[in-house]
């Protein structure tokens, strides 16, 4: 099996890049672990719930116990299917901020800067509301919207919020991040527009593109210094595949580094130490993992509907009705309807904090189960942390789990940044266009006031946004893993392409900025091959 191409990986980042490749005319083979994105969950965006610890499309990672996190073992949801972890995420679009690509333009990434980025953000999207024609996209593949049905809570916190002092902000994806706004999905219609179904769906009636699922990438092959192919698992059998031209790596944050070090390439100190042969060593290779970790604000509610009780039986029989003759109403929910982007403290380039509004609630103890009683939730949610990480091979074989050390809140930066989040919500849920409709705080609680107490509340109860990036880090430092155009340092015919190569993270959530990598690395390899 050979073809010019070999993308390692079909989740947001694979499935763009074997799309646009494969536009080129050039053969690509795209390897996908998971099955086909069949299951009928992916597709109602309120069913994401359901996945979210679903062995069939999920990897079902969890962390190493840290002191960070209260010594717990966190799990990390990533998708295992086409399309990835756009195929289970909570859909929403958010870009993050110029000041975050003019940064990794100053760390050394030449040509990612925000001017440089824009058209690829803009190439990828069809905002369906229109907006800025300078900034935002019409007539690519990502259908992007906002909400069709919005409970009137979210429209109580976007009141409260102004009321606390946050101006509102008409598109959180247009020229300004600052303030609060609605929240915007990625969608096919009524159903979720993942990349399997938005980049993917045309690009797969193509001869030239070869898509296998069931299909785990396991070790990189090599002549010398150049990346010749992989090969993959299925069903307990080993296949080669060579790639004529490059392979693209784009396993994502966990599976990229880890696929790397079981091939030798990586800390040579490491890899010697499980046994693992050195192709070439390159010290960056799972580090620099970095993570949203967050906190969650709830309140008890009365007086308005909440998403507790609208998914309950028989309350949503009729919301299964109308999604089905309209495309609208409940079932079209994703997660968080509302956000506010603001500053931890005076002096920010851009802001560092995002607040995630939700009308209702999860159980504190069932990861990821509503609440038998109605509730509202805000996210406090860190967006530059200054924490790093690590995602480490633990053993030579290229098909068991790599150690994840996320290292959360290890700075007193991130802590006091975190602590005036959730200030900043209190604030908000004591606004009267709020506040009417709570009945009390229940997470963290009303004794709960004190820095010392909320932190000890954070590293108890925190958990991940799911927004692991950087273990394979962009840049030209002797830490990096590949150069400004994502080409692996020191090898030949390799290059990683997807949320790993951040250098630091993007204010918000990290899907829309992932898909931008990937038409950006896309271009690249075109235009390479041209020259």
């Amino acid at each position: 099996m050979q073809a010019d191409y070999v993308v390692v990986g079909a989740g947001s980042a694979g499935c763009t890049v074997a799309s646009r490749l494969s536009e080129t005319g050039a053969s690509v083979i795209l390897l996908e672990a998971g099955p086909s994105d069949w299951h009928p969950m992916i597709h109602i965006p309120a069913g994401m719930r359901s996945l979210i610890r679903n062995p069939l499309v999920n990897w079902n990672y969890t962390t190493e116990p840290e002191k960070g996190s209260g010594e717990r073992r966190i799990e990390w949801p990533r998708g295992r299917t086409l399309g990835g972890s756009s195929s289970i995420n909570g859909m929403l679009y958010v870009r993050g901020a110029p000041a975050d690509f003019d940064g990794w333009a100053q760390m050394g990434c030449r040509g990612w800067s925000w001017d440089d980025v824009l058209p690829y953000f803009r190439k990828s999207e069809h905002y369906v509301q229109g907006g800025d024609p300078e900034i935002r996209g019409q007539g690519g593949p990502l259908k992007v919207e906002d909400y069709r049905t919005i409970l009137p809570l979210t429209h109580r916190f976007v009141e409260a919020a102004q009321q606390a002092g946050f101006p509102f902000n008409p598109d959180l994806n247009g020229r300004q991040r600052e303030g609060v706004g609605y929240s915007q999905m990625t969608r096919r219609g009524r159903f979720r527009g993942s990349t399997a179904q938005t980049y993917l769906r045309e690009a797969r009636k193509r001869p030239n593109l070869r898509v296998e699922t069931e299909a785990q990438g396991g070790r990189l092959t090599f002549e010398g210094r150049r990346c010749t192919g992989v090969t993959f698992r299925r069903g307990g059998a080993l296949t080669q595949v060579r790639a004529n031209r490059e392979v693209i790596v784009a396993g994502g944050t966990i599976n990229s580094p880890h696929v790397l070090q079981v091939s030798g390439i990586g800390p040579a100190a490491h890899l010697q130490s499980l046994g693992v042969p050195v192709v070439h060593d390159l010290p960056g290779v799972g580090a620099n993992l970095i993570d949203h970790y967050v906190i969650r604000v709830v309140h008890r509610v009365h007086g308005a509907e909440t998403v507790n009780e609208i998914a309950r039986f028989p309350r949503v029989l009729p919301e299964i009705v109308r999604f089905a003759l309209t495309g609208r109403g409940a079932l079209t929910f994703g997660v968080t309807t509302a956000q506010v982007f603001c500053d931890s403290r005076e002096g920010l380039a851009s802001p560092d904090l995002q607040l995630l509004f939700t009308p209702g609630s999860t159980h504190p103890l069932k990861f990821g189960q509503l609440d038998e009683q109605p509730g509202m939730s805000c996210v406090v949610c860190v967006v530059k942390p200054d924490s790093r990480g690590t995602v480490m091979a633990a053993s030579p074989e290229p098909f068991d789990r790599p150690a994840i050390r996320p290292n959360y809140l290890t700075t007193r930066t991130d802590e006091l940044a975190l602590l005036a989040g959730a200030r900043h919500v209190r604030r908000i849920f004591a606004a009267p266009a709020l506040s009417q409709h709570s009945k009390g705080e229940i997470q963290p609680g009303p004794d709960i006031e004190s820095d010392v107490d909320l932190l000890a509340y954070a590293r108890r109860a925190g958990n991940t946004l799911y927004h692991p990036v950087g273990t394979c880090r962009m840049g030209e430092d002797p830490r990096a893993v590949v150069d400004s155009r994502l080409r692996v340092h020191g090898i030949e015919g390799l290059r990683v392409i997807d949320a790993s190569v951040m250098p630091t993270l993007t204010t918000g959530n990290t899907n829309a900025p992932t898909i931008m990598i990937a038409e950006k690395g896309a271009a690249m390899i075109a235009a390479d091959a041209k020259a």
